[in-house]
Order: structure tokens, then sequence, then C-alpha cells
């Protein structure tokens, strides 16, 4: 049986592609992704709502399914409405379920403050609008949004045929605007990320966490599950700290 270790359940915003191929060069053997494919085809406020609605469904198919963890992707939902929104819906999904449940959002923001992020500096594939939500919100959290920019992408499609270093050059461009910073978020786990992730570690001397590496490994912990996943950045490695 595939996943005898765990089944890690991802409910995408989209379609997943890029998640789906990061987690399985990231993991080792005896670990499994059930994705879901979600409603958003374009970042417009719409999109965004339907996703919304079907969440609750998602999630309890892929407890169905023979998922031991969820995990709704998708932040500029609850970048959308606002910081406390991600608690809403945990509190609403989570009775429903019998396997533990998060959203993305938590997944970036807990994964930031373990690896000790505070002041940070953002890269994403998204509009300026859609930006000024993930600022507002991630300082309304504690943080500190030093510097933030994107690609300007609407189109989903347009994040996933973005260049396998486009995360990277964005990020790294960002960060020596503002290099007081503790490390750098690379939001969205539709465009590639994870190649760029220890490299720019090593430039910058401090850590970067994006959201493929977040999901996963929020999955991981909430299932307490200790691997040593070296080789995709200071996060991933934590892991092997787990209790």
């Amino acid at each position: 049986m595939y996943g005898w270790r765990a089944k890690m359940g991802h409910i995408s915003g989209s379609r997943g592609d890029a998640l789906v191929y990061e987690f399985y060069r990231m993991m080792p053997e005896g670990f499994f992704l059930l994705n879901t494919t979600g409603k958003i085809r374009q970042l417009a406020d719409d999109h965004i709502q339907r996703q919304i609605d079907f969440i609750e469904e998602a999630a309890i198919d892929l407890e169905q399914t023979g998922a031991d963890v969820v995990i709704a992707s998708g932040s500029p939902m609850w970048t959308l409405m606002g910081y406390g929104s991600e608690v809403e819906t945990t509190n609403r999904i989570q009775p429903k379920l019998t396997i533990p449940f998060a959203t993305a959002i938590v997944a970036e923001m807990e994964a930031m403050r373990k690896v000790g992020i505070r002041k940070v500096v953002v890269a994403t594939p998204h509009r300026e609008d859609m930006n000024e939500r993930m600022a507002r919100f991630l300082n309304a959290a504690g943080f500190e949004v030093l510097n933030i920019g994107g690609l300007g992408c609407l189109r989903n499609t347009e994040i996933a045929a973005q260049p396998i270093h486009a995360a990277y050059k964005l990020a790294k461009k960002l960060y020596f605007e503002a290099p007081q910073a503790d490390g750098v978020f690379i939001h969205c786990p539709r465009w590639p990320a994870i190649d760029g992730v220890p490299l720019l570690e090593r430039e910058i001397g401090k850590p970067v966490v994006c959201s493929s590496q977040a999901i996963i490994w929020l999955a991981l912990k909430m299932i307490k599950v200790r691997e040593k996943i070296q080789g995709w950045g200071r996060l991933m490695e934590t892991l092997e700290e787990m209790p």
C-alpha cells in the first residue's frame, strides 16, 4: 500500500500540480499525497469565494479517502477575509473531522515562527492588491513585512508556467532591498519554489520558507512524524527534532 507511513490530504486552491511534484521530490518512501483540485482558476474574488464554500466538502472527502491529515491551501482566501478568518475556518471544519485539519496560511505563519522569522520579506506571483492584503494579514498576526512584491499574475496557469528560478530571483531582489529582514517568505505553492530555497539560504545566510515546504511541514508535525529531510532548507530539517 502506498502511503504506509502517512497520507497527507491537500485541498488545492487551484490544480495543486507544483505542490504534488515538490512533495514527491522532498519526501522519502512511505508518504502519499491525496490532492483535491480546487475551484480557483484566476485570482479574482468570485473564484476565491467559490473555493471557500468548497473546502468543507473536500476535507470530509479526503478523510473518507484515507487521509491522516488535511491542509487547505489558497491563502488569498484568508487574506481576503482578514486576520482571524483562518481560525473561524478551522473552528467550523475541524469538528466535522476525526483527523487534524489546518489552513495553509497557518502553516506558513507557523513555519516562519519556527525558523525565527518575524521581520520578513515576501515574494509572490500575485498582483499588488493581493500583496497588500497579505501584508496587512501578516502584520496583524505579529509579523513585520519590510518588503513585498509580486509578478502580477492573474490566471493560475500563468503562475505554474513561471521559470523554475523565477521565485528565487524575485525573492533575492526583494531581500536585498530590505536586508535587515530575519528571512524570506516565498508565497504560493503553485509556482516552482523549492529549488531556490537552499540556494537563497546560502546566499543571504538567513532562513527561507516557501508555501510548499510549510504545508508539508505542518502536516507532518500535526501527525507527529519525525523524519530527517535534508537539502530542502532549514525548515524541513527541523522535522528531525520532532518529539
